[in-house]
């Protein structure tokens, strides 16, 4: 089967295979960008729900104290 490749044949599987691999580098890359980025949000977002809860139940205690 391999026998019968001529060179520029070894030469079109060799630039598909390197082709590959930076497109298999670069998604892997974009997938951690977007991980980072949904990771951030969620911190952001339990940021703003503790926020929120502490501000919900700070003016109740104030409110008991004259």
């Amino acid at each position: 089967m391999f026998g019968n490749l001529t060179a520029s044949t070894w030469l079109i599987l060799l630039v598909d295979l390197i082709a590959i691999v930076i497109v298999v580098m670069f998604l892997k890359s974009r997938i951690r960008l977007k991980l980072k980025e949904v990771e951030a949000r969620q911190a952001h977002e339990r940021l703003m729900r503790k926020r929120d809860r502490d501000e919900a139940t700070q003016p109740a205690s104030e409110e008991g104290t004259p």
